[in-house]
C-alpha cells in the first residue's frame, strides 16, 4: 500500500484546525477556567498529532516509517490546520469582533510612546497594515507552521521506525 501523505495531513489538518480555532477562540476569553482550557488543548493538540502521526505510520506506511516522512507529515499537518484556523481567525478578526485589533494597535502604540521608542508616520503606517484581518491572519500560518517544524522535529524521533532486521531476512528467503 502506498501511503498517501498529503490526503492523510489534510484530513488530520482539518481536525487539527478545528482545535486551532478552538484554542484561539479560548485564549481571547478573560476568564480564568477557560485560559486554563486552553493550554490542555494545547496539549491535546500535540498528543493528537503524535496519535494520528503513529496512526499514520502503521496503517498508511506498514508500520515503517523514515524519519523525514515522519516530520513531512506533522509539519504538513500543522499547515493544513493553519489554513484552516487562520480563516476561523479572518472571520473573527473581520466580522465578530472588527475591533479586538484596532485596540491591540492602539495598546501597541502606548506602549512604545511609554518606552520613548521614536514613532513616524512610516513606521506606524507598517503596523498598521500588519493589523489588518487578512494580513494578521495568514501571519498566524507562519507562526504555526514555524512551531509544527520545531514539534515535528522532536515528535519524528519518537515516531520513526526502520523496517525489522528480520523482515529483511524473511523476505529474501522467501523470495530465494
Amino acid at each position: 500500500m502506498q501511503p498517501n501523505i498529503i490526503k492523510s495531513a489534510m484530513l488530520n489538518g482539518l481536525i487539527m484546525g478545528v482545535l486551532f480555532s478552538i484554542n484561539f477562540l479560548c485564549s481571547l476569553s478573560q476568564i480564568t477556567a477557560i485560559i486554563l482550557l486552553s493550554y490542555i488543548l494545547m496539549i491535546y493538540i500535540l498528543v493528537a498529532v503524535y496519535r494520528s502521526t503513529v496512526k499514520f505510520r502503521d496503517v498508511e506506511c506498514n508500520g515503517v516509517i523514515t524519519y523525514s516522512k515522519a516530520f513531512s507529515y506533522v509539519l504538513l499537518t500543522f499547515f493544513f490546520a493553519s489554513l484552516i484556523s487562520s480563516i476561523a481567525k479572518f472571520v473573527y478578526f473581520q466580522f465578530v469582533n472588527p475591533n479586538y485589533l484596532d485596540t491591540i494597535f492602539q495598546e501597541s502604540m502606548k506602549m512604545l510612546q511609554k518606552m520613548k521608542f521614536p514613532i513616524d508616520d512610516e513606521s506606524m503606517k507598517q503596523v498598521e497594515s500588519m493589523l489588518k484581518p487578512a494580513s494578521f491572519s495568514l501571519q498566524f500560518i507562519w507562526i504555526n507552521v514555524f512551531i509544527g517544524s520545531l514539534v515535528g522535529l522532536i515528535m519524528a524521533v519518537f515516531i520513526k521506525k526502520d523496517k525489522s532486521v528480520f523482515a529483511e531476512n524473511n523476505e529474501s528467503q522467501n523470495n530465494a
